[in-house]
């Protein structure tokens, strides 16, 4: 079951593409990381910490929802 996975060759031009690819997107994950930690401590300040604890739990289970139908389909 456990198989190794082959290493990709790839020339310098590609590796260095691949490369800022990859800084760029992680780069865009931890901006909006950010801005998501900051939208949740002023959406708690405004509706309160339990209120956002239940619209997160009601939009975790919407998601949910979403991906079974789609499975489904």
């Amino acid at each position: 079951m456990n198989r190794v996975s082959p290493m990709l060759r790839l020339n310098p031009q590609a590796a260095g593409a691949l490369q800022q690819q990859c800084s760029k997107a992680t780069t865009e994950l931890q901006e909006l990381t950010r801005f998501r930690k900051e939208f949740d401590l002023q959406l708690a300040e405004l509706i309160g910490k339990d209120a956002l604890r239940k619209l997160h739990k009601a939009t975790h289970n919407a998601l949910l929802l979403a991906d079974l139908v789609k499975e489904a389909a």
